[in-house]
């Protein structure tokens, strides 16, 4: 396998101050701790939760027995992925399911990531639309991917789960973590890589002990 270093692209969404995140949660703070002209070098202190900008979710997450971050091996994170385009299937608050997936779940090979673009990346901001009325896989969706073999998911909105209560947040999530899993929410997938093959990582900040972590998510095109 040869990686076209022209074909990189960076899928990750940044973590800024005061940011989008979880609805619920506290705000990112991203603050300046020293300065170069005073202290002698410029550093930041970062205080955020786990599932913050571009992150993994690990089995542990839903699963309290289940393996966390730092407890599965590099090769749960990277792998060839199928970037499904669901930009015309979906609507805003609802669900993925079969009918959405129908499509594309023959295109699927054992052994893939199924990154589903729903076109929320683009929406990032902090607003209603974007933080809870974001398109969700559910729990059949995640079932029928399960059956395709999939070796995670990934979603280009703020969860993979819906916004709302237990009942839209936590199927899809109980369906992949409870089979080993890894899930990674909040990507942005430029136009050129939907419908298309290419090469997934996103390998997360070793935290020990962690249902999730911030990740570096990037896509290669391989020959």
């Amino acid at each position: 396998m040869r990686v076209r270093h022209e074909r990189i692209w960076d899928l990750s969404q940044p973590v800024c101050h005061d940011g989008p995140c979880w609805p619920d949660h506290q705000p990112p703070q991203v603050r300046r701790l020293e300065r170069r002209a005073v202290e002698g070098a410029n550093t930041e202190w970062i205080a955020m939760n786990t599932h913050t900008g571009t992150h993994v979710d690990a089995p542990f997450h839903f699963v309290e027995d289940g393996p966390t971050v730092d407890r599965l091996p590099l090769g749960a994170f990277c792998g060839p992925a199928l970037f499904v385009d669901l930009r015309e299937r979906v609507e805003p608050a609802a669900e993925i399911g079969p009918d959405q997936l129908d499509s594309w779940v023959g295109a699927l090979r054992p052994g893939d990531f199924a990154v589903l673009v729903t076109g929320w990346g683009d929406r990032r901001a902090l607003t209603d639309e974007f933080m809870h009325r974001y398109p969700y896989l559910g729990g059949e969706g995640a079932r029928l991917l399960l059956d395709h073999g999939v070796a995670g998911v990934g979603i280009d909105a703020l969860s993979i789960g819906g916004w709302g209560g237990p009942e839209v947040g936590d199927p899809s999530h109980e369906v992949l973590l409870g089979a080993g899993k890894v899930i990674v929410e909040e990507l942005h997938i430029p136009d050129e890589l939907c419908g298309r093959r290419a090469f997934l990582t996103a390998f997360p900040i070793l935290l020990a002990g962690a249902g999730g972590a911030p990740a570096r998510a990037v896509a290669w095109e391989v020959e």
